[in-house]
């Protein structure tokens, strides 16, 4: 699976280089599906950068996209019905279907969109890729294809496929700033609504399709935890952070794959990021003075997850002394602790294991659908066990 950032980078590269490519994304899904909305495949002369699934549904968007490279064509939503069609040998247990959206990007028209999303991607900002996907000629003089890019930290409605209100523009970047791609649909009163599928009526139809900011996954304590976690959070697309005081753990030698590693103080390390809704925090220091002093450093900042090791009766008798100096209760409500998923995990690997399902369950799904997850599955919830020392 292709990220974002190598999506984007080689898209800019084809195009600089003379070339077209197709761009196939899934835009709705129904039913099991190997990939989520969003996913996309980018198909050129010489092969495909990043998936949208494999198999032989993928085999047949591929086909059509080389067909369209070839002979040209207009923007298209093709179907691709994993419900039985198909050998069950190639596509495992997927049972559902996908409407995919395949746009031809041309280099002299759709260069200057591609390089700011690969932009962005590299700095690891937030944007989004606003594209029609469906328009009428009543509503709209844009045709179907029509894109460009919403720089969610400079919102502006310039260069926007059809003319949005100031309202509309922000429930946009609201939107795309929670990392939530899907078909919205214009309505004549200019107020944009979640539709499931391409078509359903003559109004113009956008595909909102977010790139989040750097997700950065901040690990405090660089002990026997945290060397399987930076390993498979840098597997999970994260960029890893790894914070200790002590150069003979923090090095580049046991954490090969971290983005960054700081040798400091944890209040002080801690106070010099940033931690926002595209951070991941995880609290796993050799002591529980540490870890208490990490978590207040941590709370004083917003990110998007923060965890910390420990039995239930430690991490109370923290969270009440962090209380007690006035700290708010519903911030203090939102720290996963103990942390990790109850998947029966002992060793370091597997409490590792337990603590990025738990992080990637966050980042992939809305309290709602957590809480539905968890009644189907009935172990979706926090480690009562004690924890390996850190």
């Amino acid at each position: 699976m292709a990220s974002a950032e190598k999506i984007w980078s080689e898209a800019v590269s084809t195009l600089n280089s003379g070339r077209a490519f197709v761009l196939a994304t899934v835009i709705n899904v129904r039913g099991s599906t190997p990939r989520e909305v969003g996913a996309k495949m980018l198909v050129r002369d010489d092969g495909q950068v990043g998936t949208i699934g494999g198999g032989c549904g993928e085999a047949e968007i591929f086909r059509k996209a080389r067909l369209m490279l070839e002979h040209g064509g207009g923007p298209r939503v093709d179907e691709v019905d994993l419900t039985g069609d198909f050998q069950q040998d190639e596509i495992g247990t997927c049972g559902g279907i996908m409407d995919v959206f395949l746009d031809l990007w041309a280099p002299t028209r759709d260069r200057s969109v591609a390089a700011e999303l690969a932009d962005a991607a590299q700095r690891g900002e937030p944007a989004a890729l606003l594209t029609l996907v469906h328009g009428s000629a009543q509503a709209t003089s844009a045709a179907s294809g029509a894109k460009a890019v919403l720089r969610l930290n400079r919102p502006s409605g310039e260069g926007l496929p059809i003319a949005l209100t100031q309202n509309e523009l922000e429930h946009l970047a609201r939107r795309a700033f929670e990392v939530s791609p899907g078909l919205l649909e214009l309505e004549p009163s200019g107020k944009l609504n979640a539709v499931a599928r391409v078509g359903r009526s003559d109004l113009p139809c956008l595909f909102l399709d977010p790139l989040a900011g750097t997700q950065q996954l901040v690990i405090i304590g660089a002990g026997h935890i945290a060397q399987p976690l930076c390993v498979i959070g840098a597997m999970a697309g994260f960029r890893v952070t790894v914070i200790d005081d002590r150069a003979a753990f923090a090095n580049r030698e046991r954490f090969a794959q971290a983005h960054k590693i700081i040798v400091k103080p944890f209040a002080t390390a801690i106070d010099s990021l940033t931690l926002d809704r595209y951070a991941y925090v995880v609290i796993v220091t050799r002591g529980h003075a540490f870890d208490e002093s990490s978590l207040r450093a941590v709370l004083k900042q917003a990110p998007r997850y923060v965890g910390m090791i420990g039995s239930r009766r430690r991490v109370k008798a923290t969270l009440d002394r962090i209380e007690a100096d006035g700290v708010d209760k519903e911030r203090l409500a939102r720290v996963h602790a103990p942390i990790g998923l109850d998947i029966g995990a002992e060793t370091p690997e597997e409490i590792a294991v337990a603590i990025m399902a738990e992080i990637i369950r966050e980042r992939r799904l809305s309290v709602s659908d957590q809480l539905s997850l968890g009644v189907k599955l009935g172990r979706l919830r926090p480690s009562s066990k004690p924890s390996v020392a850190a």
